[in-house]
């Protein structure tokens, strides 16, 4: 058969297309692999920059300070799918001028532009060189039939965009999928900053920056991640290479709890670790020994092909008893639903998508089915693995760039990992175990709490003559006390929570005693008295609904607005019910009490029907009493549920609002929103003002509007 009869391959040009379409999961994930191409240009910083995310002509671009392309590099090796010139670079330990080893190996990685949008500019400049100017329509390539029949054009031009300097600029417009929303963005904010380790020492500097010049409101208030980590209560350190492990264990301690900190290190040849974690090959290999062990120490062997491993973990106390005294504690929660989790670095830059919301790739949930108050959740860590890129070619990334390929490597490491929490994780037990005995302290001393004052306000009493009228409403009082305390500890609610309840209530006892002492007169020391039953009876009533359970929050949005649905008509208050039932439309799951979360929205409601009456009085020519509820996935990172309406508003921050007996209501006890404010807290959510800059509720909602966010589900 002659040279010209023989069959070839001739790729289709849709080719690319599925290069980037199928092989790069998600936009974010695209963008991710332009900022690790940055790193691989020697770059110090990659800008992401996203403009006009809600017009027709937005645009995504990254720029970086990197070495440049010259006309060879970018017609041979940027236009060549699948070159390996970076795979040969990595294999022969050839490294750039700041000493990295390429990360990139496969030569696909830039074709993730597609997944971005239709169109992509390049712009590069190498140090001394002419600007470079590439333009690609994916539409155009995909309508040639064959791949060596695309054309692109590359530019040489005076520099414009690199003038004296060097770097690479890649521009995408025409953008695919969905729209950007705040939540998508605030993902992709936190996934390109965690580029670089957060607890690894570096030789060289890397950092990556989003910019939103017209979003810009959609990122101020993301947490803080540095002053969050220096938050957690327990800090652990690692280290293993060449089968020596050394490691250090850090207790912080709780402000507010009387707990000492304690630092524990400790050095060892070899890693003690559970059979069942490692891979099937080595636990075949067990089998084949006489007697079954239970723990194995680990060998040289283990770390065939991962090299020297190190870590760290700063690890929280999601308990309710706990959480409120580590501060922060509604933009941690935040933060741990979002960040919770172990990352992977090599050479101190993110392998994907360890870590990210919902990989369990160690299975830390698995693990602590059998022993929940021994073993740490996912949720609860924020941690960072970190190896050598050159001395861990047995981890070898998969083509769609999340995670390692599976392999004895991969088990391998997985198994020693395990083995350090488990460290970790004893010596935590010890410091957990005081802490459980503490808050138990704390708990049972509530008991008798306002036994005492109780007792000398009915003395008071019956010296002014007054006994008649005061002590049933003490007694009632006791009762009151008594059956909320039950309550909120037998609905496993936070004893720092009824610690705060008590000190308000407290108050109000105190307040009574003062004004009898100081001889009130006697309708004003029975209307305190009474006061003081209604603060009790209100707690009560709200914390007798209920355990946490799975729910839908849109069955919560609507069921409160068919049980208000009378009364605000009644009120000629016109209500609107935001909650996405389309038939694309997915479940807003999350976990909480339902019948003493409606209570609390029930409380919001009330509010608004007041203040609303307050701005559109009855004699009010053309009153418009508007009332919103509705369910938000996106503006708070978790799961929220709005009220707004078109009252006067709030004239006082949400701090104040919240505080026990303060209420600008001439008819008010001042107890409602610290009410819903403590609920939220309770259930691991958190109340908060909408910013309506950043969620726009529609001009009609000029009042006040308040968020109860809810945990994820």
């Amino acid at each position: 058969m002659s040279d010209k009869e023989s069959p070839r391959f001739r790729p289709r040009a849709r080719l690319l297309q599925l290069l980037g379409d199928q092989l790069i999961g998600s936009p974010r994930l695209a963008i991710f692999e332009l900022v690790k191409n940055a790193y691989d240009a020697d770059a110090t910083q990659a800008v992401v920059t996203m403009s006009r995310l809600d017009k027709p002509d937005a645009a995504i671009t990254v720029v970086d300070d990197g070495d440049g392309m010259s006309y060879d590099t970018l017609r041979n090796i940027w236009l060549v799918p699948g070159h390996d010139h970076k795979a040969k670079s990595r294999a022969e330990g050839v490294r750039t001028l700041k000493g990295r080893l390429p990360l990139g190996e496969k030569g696909v990685g830039r074709f993730a532009v597609h997944k971005l949008g239709q169109a992509v500019e390049v712009v590069t400049r190498r140090a001394g060189g002419p600007e470079l100017v590439l333009k690609i329509d994916w539409e155009e390539i995909a309508a040639s039939e064959f791949l060596d029949e695309a054309r692109v054009e590359i530019i040489e031009r005076f520099p414009e965009s690199f003038a004296g300097t060097n770097g690479t600029s890649v521009t995408v417009t025409g953008l695919r999928g969905e729209p950007w929303t705040r939540g998508e963005v605030r993902r992709l904010f936190r996934q390109i900053t965690s580029i670089s380790s957060p607890f690894a020492a570096r030789s060289d500097d890397f950092a990556a920056t989003l910019v939103l010049p017209q979003q810009q409101k959609w990122l101020v208030d993301v947490p803080h991640t540095e002053t969050l980590l220096e938050s957690a209560p327990w800090q652990f350190t690692f280290s293993l290479e060449d089968n020596r492990f050394s490691w250090r264990y850090e207790f912080r301690g709780f402000k507010g709890i009387a707990l000492s900190p304690r630092t524990v290190e400790g050095s060892e040849y070899g890693l003690l670790l559970d059979p069942k974690d490692l891979p099937e090959r080595d636990q075949e290999a067990l089998k084949a020994e006489k007697k079954q062990p239970r723990a194995v120490r680990s060998s040289v062997t283990h770390q065939d092909g991962i090299g020297p491993i190190s870590g760290t973990l700063m690890v929280y106390d999601r308990d309710k008893d706990v959480i409120e005294k580590i501060g922060h504690s509604a933009s941690l929660q935040e933060f741990l639903n979002e960040s919770g989790g172990v990352r992977v670095y090599r050479d101190g830059i993110r392998v994907y998508n360890y870590g990210e919301p919902g990989d369990d790739w160690l299975g830390l949930d698995i693990r602590r089915v059998n022993s929940p108050t021994k073993r740490i959740s996912n949720n609860i860590v924020v941690g960072a693995v970190d190896l050598s890129l050159e001395k861990s070619r047995g981890l070898e990334e998969k083509t769609n760039r999340e995670g390692f390929v599976d392999g004895i490597a991969l088990g391998r490491m997985r198994a020693l990992i395990r083995g350090a929490v488990s460290v970790f994780e004893s010596e935590r037990n010890k410091d957990k175990q005081n802490l459980r005995k503490l808050l138990s302290k704390q708990r049972d001393s509530l008991g008798g709490g306002i036994e005492k004052p109780l007792q000398q306000i009915k003395s008071l009493a019956k010296k002014h003559n007054l006994s008649d009228e005061v002590d049933p409403l003490i007694e009632k009082a006791q009762r009151a006390y008594s059956d909320m305390r039950e309550i909120m500890l037998r609905a496993g609610i936070s004893s720092m929570s009824l610690v705060i309840v008590y000190h308000e209530i407290d108050h109000g006892v105190r307040l009574l005693h003062t004004a009898l002492r100081r001889g009130a007169d006697a309708d004003g020391a029975i209307q305190q008295a009474r006061d003081l039953v209604a603060v009790l009876d209100s707690f009560g009533d709200l914390l007798r609904k209920g355990e946490a359970s799975d729910h839908d929050l849109r069955d919560l949005a609507e069921r409160a607005a068919e049980l208000n649905s009378i009364r605000l008509s009644n009120h000629d208050i016109a209500l609107e019910v935001r909650v996405d039932r389309g038939a694309n439309s997915m479940l807003v799951p999350t976990k909480f009490p339902f019948g003493l979360v409606l209570g609390a929205v029930t409380n919001l409601v009330d509010n608004s029907v007041y203040w609303l009456s307050s701005r559109w009085p009855e004699n009010t020519p053309e009153a418009k009493r508007r009332l919103l509820i509705a369910v938000d996935e996106e503006a708070f990172g978790s799961p929220a549920l709005i009220i707004a309406d078109n009252g006067p508003g709030f004239a006082d921050g949400l701090e104040d609002a919240t505080e026990p007996f303060f209420t600008r209501r001439p008819d008010g006890i001042g107890v409602g929103l610290y009410y819903v404010n403590l609920i939220m807290h309770t259930i691991g959510g958190s109340l908060r003002m909408v910013d309506t800059d950043l969620l726009p509720l529609g001009s009609e909602y000029d009042g006040a509007a308040l968020a109860l966010v809810f945990p994820r589900g």
